[in-house]
């Protein structure tokens, strides 16, 4: 039989044609096919009748991929009627050609259009069309089968199944089938598929999978139209080569996933592509998850996989393996490793049999599991664990339009390559990560992205952010750069890791790290703003190599035993101020220039100690005040930034820039790396602590003193 090929993974590739053979039983026989497939057209992606397509990737923006679609996908009317099947609860009359009655078993078997009618208490209709187009009118129909599937596939080149204007239509399996040949497990679907299966028309469907899945097809399923409401034991909807939708309603109500594409052996094929459309998916396992791309154009998704968000039970805590800091502590507060060692009391490390260390707890990435602590906090995984996460993709998951809301167990985004973000708007809710990529996480254009809730918020091995709109909250780091090696200790710098913000606007939550590199961190754009941990376990920026900020404004407050700031190799001032005690929740920061221009009117979300600046009207030779408590005319936005500053807070500390990073207050030694000991001052104001840079001068000795 011909078939559609799909979107080639390799850019400006094309497919090459091929031949699928499918030999289904269990539910009628089937017929060879002895049609001859036409001629591929490689220079249009047009899908006509009779014809096989070839494509680029899903990933070339270049290509239309309303394509994909034929037009008799798209357009459900016909001229006339092949045959009229009337069901009558134990009978079925058939008027016209190309379809047969066996009791309450209808099979078709010839190309044509055929309207069912009525209710069938027991019995299945089969499509045994011999390689031909079929196109059946479900008007009105109501089926059951009590040792089977209603609908059962075994040979087309493709099924249309019409849902008329106007009428609702039910499908319901058996919770059990009966097979004719003990070694076959086919059917096993409400709706069983060998070849193509198209949805379409702008009635009604109810499928009640009580055995399995509610859809399987063992080609592509597309849904063009009609309102479709699935609840299965299993799968919603199961396509082996890849599922794509232009319109229509889709609910799913699945114990397993909620739609899902299957191929893995062409890596062309196993795609979702989602031109637009409307998708309620409640899936014990995945809303979707594609073998290979996740493509979303357009649409409307309300997804909800695992139980949601509320059924995960990681949470963020500062210890390595219940040692508060870690070992040479990312809390460093006090002593070596800070409290994590007892106040600096080595704690007894576990040994095997032989001696060697004992490593406790599953740990999925490096030393320590994929949050970074001895044990891990990561749930542990094995070949039998269900996949929850909203949106999954093998490859590449790419979001370029549509309104998004997920609430996830586990990721709400993921792919196990490269996520991209350019359009839409994203409600994510998550028991993981919001936004997960095993390489390369970016986001672009007008994109809008909310994270309400989430372990981490966004994570990948490189993180591109040069456009949007981001707000996230975490309950651990807000932006991981990672790649999931080792990060013991003091934290391994891995070259290939980066975080790249050039452009959007970003607010981070955070009860971890605000924005984490394990490599370098780099700020030539956009707006950032960071709501910090407010404990010292974690700073609000945290950078295993450099943090270089050449642009954009930066705002990030937090706890500041571990608190980090820009680099030498910065060439946009900042400063790094500390109080001598912790700020409340609420309190706000100015910072004033001595001519009186605002650089900065922030109001904290929590309690913070230390606050890092980073502004382009921060300028060399001048000198800049910071105030506290006082109050803005302007209203505070989503990023708690304001402006107006009425005059009216008290001073805390000012410096005079001479070098690209300014100092103020007590610093935490080395990104607070088993720093401390020495108090800061007890009248709420900054005190100065000196400290050297790499080259051994006072890299702080530009700054003021304090009142």
């Amino acid at each position: 039989m011909s078939k559609l090929n799909a979107y080639k993974k390799s850019l400006g590739f094309l497919t090459a044609a091929f031949t699928f053979a499918a030999v289904v039983t269990g539910c009628g026989s089937k017929s060879s096919s002895s049609g001859e497939n036409s001629a591929v057209n490689a220079s249009s992606l047009v899908s006509s009748e009779g014809q096989e397509v070839s494509a680029e990737s899903l990933y070339n923006a270049s290509v239309s991929f309303d394509d994909i679609f034929s037009d008799r996908d798209l357009d459900p009317s016909f001229d006339s009627v092949t045959a009229e099947i009337e069901l009558s609860g134990s009978s079925v009359s058939i008027s016209g050609s190309g379809a047969s009655a066996d009791g309450t078993t209808v099979t078709i078997t010839e190309n044509g259009v055929y309207r069912i009618t009525g209710t069938l208490d027991d019995g299945q209709i089969i499509v045994n069309a011999n390689g031909e187009k079929v196109q059946i009118i479900l008007s009105g129909a109501s089926i059951t089968s009590k040792s089977s599937a209603p609908v059962c596939i075994t040979d087309a080149d493709k099924t249309f199944i019409t849902l008329a204007s106007g009428t609702e239509n039910v499908l319901t399996d058996a919770s059990s089938y009966t097979f004719a040949d003990e070694n076959t497990t086919e059917p096993d679907a409400a709706v069983f598929s060998a070849d193509s299966l198209t949805f379409n028309g702008t009635g009604s469907l109810t499928i009640n999978a009580n055995y399995n899945d509610g859809i399987h097809c063992k080609d592509d399923v597309v849904v063009t139209g009609g309102n479709i409401t699935i609840n299965a034991a299993n799968n919603g909807i199961k396509a082996k080569d890849y599922f794509a939708a232009a319109g229509g309603s889709v609910t799913v109500s699945s114990g397993n996933d909620g739609i899902k594409s299957t191929n893995s052996e062409d890596s062309s094929l196993g795609f979702i592509y989602i031109r637009n459309g409307s998708f309620n998916i409640t899936a014990d396992g995945d809303g979707f998850s594609a073998e290979t791309v996740f493509y979303a154009e357009d649409g409307e998704y309300s997804i909800v996989s695992g139980g949601e968000s509320s059924a995960s039970s990681k949470s963020h805590a500062d210890d390595f393996g219940g040692m508060q800091g870690g070992f040479g502590g990312k809390g460093g507060q006090e002593g070596f490793g800070g409290k994590g060692f007892g106040n600096g009391e080595m704690p007894e490390i576990p040994t095997n049999e032989d001696g060697s260390p004992a490593m406790p707890g599953e740990m999925q990435e490096g030393f320590g599991g994929r949050d970074g602590n001895y044990g891990g906090n990561s749930a542990d995984v094995s070949d039998d664990t269900v996949s929850t996460k909203g949106i999954k993709a093998g490859t590449e998951l790419v979001i370029a339009g549509g309104n998004i809301t997920v609430d996830s167990a586990d990721d709400a985004v993921h792919s196990n390559d490269t996520v991209t973000v350019s359009g839409g708007t994203l409600t994510l809710t998550a028991g993981d990560d919001g936004i997960h990529a095993d390489s390369e996480v970016n986001i672009s254009g007008n994109c809008m992205i909310d994270i309400t809730r989430a372990y981490e918020g966004i994570e990948g091995a490189v993180i591109n952010i040069s456009g949007g709109n981001i707000s996230l909250k975490s309950s651990d780091d807000g932006i991981n750069a990672s790649n999931g090696e080792t990060q013991m200790g003091m934290g391994t710098f891995s070259d290939e890791v980066q975080l790249n913000i050039s452009s959007g606007v970003l607010y981070v939550n955070a009860d971890g790290d605000g924005l984490d590199s394990n490599g370098n961190m780099t700020i030539s754009g956009g707006t950032v703003v960071v709501d910090g941990p407010t404990n010292s376990g974690n700073g609000a920026l945290d950078s295993n190599g450099d943090i270089k900020v050449t642009g954009g404004l930066v705002v990030a407050a937090g706890a500041s035993g571990m608190a980090e700031c820009p680099g030498n190799s910065s060439t946009q001032n900042s400063v790094s101020a500390t109080f001598d005690t912790t700020l409340t929740a609420g309190t706000t920061v100015a910072l004033i220039g001595s001519d009186g221009s605002e650089i900065v009117c922030f109001t904290s979300a929590k309690t913070f100690s230390n606050i890092v600046v980073s502004s382009p009207d921060i300028r060399d030779g001048e000198t800049y005040t910071f105030y506290t408590g006082g109050t803005f005319s302007e209203n505070s936005s989503e990023l708690h930034l304001s402006g107006g500053y009425k005059g009216d807070g008290s001073e805390a500390g000012s410096f005079t820039v001479s070098s690209v990073t300014s100092f103020v207050g007590q610093q935490s030694g080395i990104g607070g790396m088993g720093g401390g000991g020495m108090k800061g001052g007890r009248n709420g104001n900054f005190s100065r602590q000196p400290s050297e840079d790499e080259n051994g001068s006072d890299r702080r000795r530009s700054n003021d003193s304090t009142v």
